[in-house]
Parts: structure tokens; sequence; C-alpha cells
């Protein structure tokens, strides 16, 4: 009787140890999800919020002119490669069909960033080292008057139309990128609402779009 007594307590232990093993993993596991699920949510935010200050600081004061392409500043190279997503602790956006097309959407959604930024990096190199350098050498300085025939002529048709088609390009992806950030973040947010049954989410939106969504915007080659 004994001997069967510190069997079952030996089992009993046992069956307890590896109980909590199992809820101790599944508690990490869960914090680990939760911590995902917010840098996801930090990591939108970043890059919406990159997209709105350019709109707002370079782009927005110079929507409605005629010659946009060449008022809006050259702006310093953005960093391609900071405030992505690591998509390594996106493991549990794969247990349904649903969170998958939000992965999926939150990868396209990147990808449209990742490619407004490259938009931006070579719009501003080809003002930087094509426009600039043209205008200066015509003997038109910033703030002095000029017609669009004399801009022509100082740039070339090549550089001309170049800068035109890069700006409106800017605009559209822009505007794409945006839509398609705020978009996802709702949708995650909501999922993870629901996936963790808490609303410890931080709800972020912009209410000034300055132009982003397309209200009132002139076509985008308004400089021909």
């Amino acid at each position: 009787m004994n001997g069967g007594a510190t069997l079952v307590g030996a089992f009993l232990g046992a069956m307890l140890a590896f109980l909590f093993q199992i809820v101790f993993q599944y508690r990490q596991e869960r914090k680990a999800e939760r911590l995902a699920a917010h840098r996801i949510l930090f990591c939108l935010l970043q890059q919406t919020n990159a997209i709105i200050l350019v709109q707002k600081d370079f782009i927005a004061p110079h929507l409605h002119s005629p010659i946009k392409f060449l008022e809006i500043p050259a702006i310093q190279d953005f960093d391609i490669a900071k405030n992505l997503f690591d998509f390594s602790s996106f493991t549990f956006l794969l247990k349904s069909q649903a969170s998958r097309k939000i992965m999926y959407d939150l990868y396209l959604a990147q990808e449209s960033y990742v490619e407004t930024l490259r938009a931006m990096n070579e719009r501003s190199r080809l003002h930087r080292q094509e426009l600039q350098p043209k205008m200066a050498a015509a003997g038109i300085g910033s703030g002095k008057a000029v017609t669009m025939a004399e801009i022509r002529s100082a740039l070339g048709p090549l550089v001309f139309g170049t800068m035109i088609n890069a700006t409106g390009q800017l605009l559209e992806v822009m505007q794409s990128t945006f839509k398609k950030l705020t978009a996802v973040k709702k949708a995650f947010r909501t999922y993870a609402v629901e996936y963790f049954s808490s609303t410890d989410f931080t709800d972020f939106d912009f209410p000034e779009t300055y132009g982003l969504l397309g209200e009132n915007n002139p076509p985008t080659d308004s400089g021909r």
C-alpha cells in the first residue's frame, strides 16, 4: 500500500508538473504574440506617419501648383530598411484564413510603403542632380518669376517630362500607400481585439490627410 501510494503520488506530481509546464508555455506564447501585435501596430503608425509628414511638409503646400514638379523640393533620402515588419513574429496570423488574409495585406502594404520611399528618393535625386543644375545654369533662381516655357527650355524635353512623370507617380503611389496602410491597420486591430479578447491595442487616426485621400486634387500632369 505504501509503495502504491508513493507511485501514485509520484505520478500525480509528474502530471501536475507537466500541466504546469504546458500552462506556462502557453502563457509565454500568448505574451509573445501580444507583444508582436503591439509591434505591428506601432510599425504601421511609423510608416503611416512618415507618409503623412512628407505630404504635409513638402507636398501639400504645392499640391495645386501647375509647376509642382519644380516647387516640391528634393527630400533627404529615406532609409528604406527602417521601420519594417519582422514577419518571422507573425506566426499567430497563420492560424485562420481570415488572419492569413490580413498578413498578406500587411505584406502588400509594406511593399507599397517601400516603393513609395524608393519613388521619393529617386525623385529627390532627379531634382538635385538634374533639375537644379539646369535651372541654375539658365539663371533661374529660387523665388524668381518664371514661365512654363522658360522652365521647359531650361530643363530640356527629357528632364522636363521626367520630372513631371516622377512627381505625378509619387503623388499617386503616396495616396495608394496611405489607403493600404490605414485599411490594414483597421483590419489588423479589429482582429487583434477579437483574438486576444482585449481592447488594449493602440488605435490611431489622421483626421487631416493633406490631400492623401485625393480630395480636390488636380490631375497629376497639370504641369504639362
